[in-house]
């Protein structure tokens, strides 16, 4: 610990700036030993040393010795605090009580201390409507996470619904991640990362398996900045003029959409990473609702009804759920197998065992799910699917159903500038061959 006031005091005694020194008591003065020789060291300038019970005379042998006395006893008064706080900590974990501190989000404790409050002024507890509501919302998003939605999606989407933390801050990653795999909303009490007891007096927010399933996913995540959001037609439109496909990229220099959102645009682009010929381009917006008419024109075609009705089938879509699910779980083994150089074989076991009990019981589920056979259903119900993943924002979900409605998908470059009339599109190609 820097203590620059401490520092300024010794640099004064050992240049003899001053005759001496004064403290309350030899703890208040330092509790490190070492500390208390350079005050020993300093008196052979002649420094005189006061405390509110008497005074030390460092320039004899007996007055260096009690000195020395004093700061042994006050070296060890630190370690002391240390275990009776440890010894408390065990046994308020084994009374299924949580360390204390400040209230964690979704459980019940002191609120936020107002502006206007001063040491010693009441403080008041948290509503229970807002506890309610913080549990709520951790549910919702285990439900989402656990269903193989990303994480960083998930704090977007609280930060867009103006949720806020317990100190009314914005959610982070990593902010969230922890808040979500604390024991306690499992009713879990643990002492330097062991299960100690169970959470007296409040009811868990989550299953202990669903925390313990979502832990091993968050911790299976690979490091490194996440992933950008896929853009709704990236790679789904080839150019018509090289044959290389479309990426969406947001454009921040331009003035943003009417409802406040970045502007952004399709680029055929031309880089050290893409070897389009960078000459088309078109909004991404206008792009978009261009192709969400047609997608739900095709798919809602009763002709094509037999192409498209197992995969709008509520059956196919609960087995696509169950797919989507258990890629994410294989992938949070995979990095969690990774890991067993650094963690040890027994703590990514322990990790991935609810992964893989998970995984046998989709498996169970997927094969008993069956294949339905109603076409002119799945025709009828094509474009409320699509409004459905719209309005969810499932852009999974409407990629695949735009690549199954124009495998083929070709843009055109612009007659004129601006253009971005449908005519650009050539739904079923062909496609040119890429340069």
């Amino acid at each position: 610990m820097v203590r620059p006031d401490w520092d300024k005091l010794m640099a004064r005694l050992e240049s003899g700036a001053a005759d001496g020194v004064i403290f309350y008591d030899v703890t208040r003065f330092s509790r490190k030993v070492m500390e208390g020789e350079g005050l020993v060291e300093a008196a052979e300038l002649g420094i005189r040393v006061w405390s509110l019970t008497g005074e030390y005379n460092p320039a004899t042998a007996d007055g260096r010795r009690h000195f020395r006395e004093a700061m042994v006893a006050a070296a060890g008064e630190p370690d002391k605090m240390a275990e009776r706080i440890a010894h408390g900590k065990v046994r308020r974990a084994r009374k299924g009580r949580t360390p204390g501190g400040a209230r964690s989000y979704g459980m019940p404790g002191l609120a936020p201390r107002p502006t206007d409050w001063e040491p010693g002024d009441p403080r008041a507890m948290a509503p229970e409507e807002q506890v309610a509501a913080e549990r709520a919302i951790i549910a919702e998003c285990y439900e989402r996470i656990l269903g193989g939605e990303p994480l960083v999606k998930v704090v977007r989407d609280l930060n867009g619904r103006g949720i806020t933390t317990v100190n009314q801050k914005r959610w982070t990653r990593d902010g969230l991640g922890k808040s979500l795999t604390r024991p306690v909303l499992a009713g879990l009490v643990t002492l330097n990362g062991t299960v100690v007891s169970r959470l007296a007096g409040i009811d868990p927010v989550v299953p202990e398996a669903d925390w313990q399933r979502l832990c091993a996913i968050l911790d299976g995540r690979p490091k490194g900045r996440p992933p950008g959001e896929v853009h709704r037609l990236t790679g789904l439109m080839a150019c018509g003029r090289c044959g290389h496909t479309l990426h969406g990229q947001p454009r921040r220099q331009l003035p943003p959409y009417p409802d406040g959102s970045v502007r952004r645009e399709y680029r055929c682009r031309k880089d050290t990473s893409h070897f389009g010929c960078g000459h088309n381009v078109i909004d991404a917006v206008a792009a978009e609702a261009i192709v969400a008419e047609a997608v739900k024109a095709r798919l809602g075609d009763p002709r094509r009804a037999g192409r498209i009705a197992a995969r709008l089938a509520k059956v196919r879509e609960q087995r696509a759920e169950r797919r989507a699910e258990m890629a994410t779980l294989e992938a949070s083994a995979d990095n969690l197998a990774v890991k067993t150089a650094t963690w040890g074989v027994d703590r990514v076991d322990k990790a991935m065992k609810p992964i893989l009990a998970r995984l046998e019981g989709l498996r169970w589920e997927l094969a008993a799910l069956e294949e339905p056979e109603d076409a002119g259903a799945a025709a009828s119900e094509a474009a409320a699917e699509w409004d459905k993943a719209e309005a969810a924002g499932d852009t999974a979900a409407m990629r695949a159903m735009i690549r199954r409605a124009f495998p083929n998908l070709v843009l055109h470059p612009a007659a004129r500038r601006g253009d971005r009339s449908p005519q650009r599109f050539a739904w079923d190609g062909p496609r040119p061959p890429a340069a």
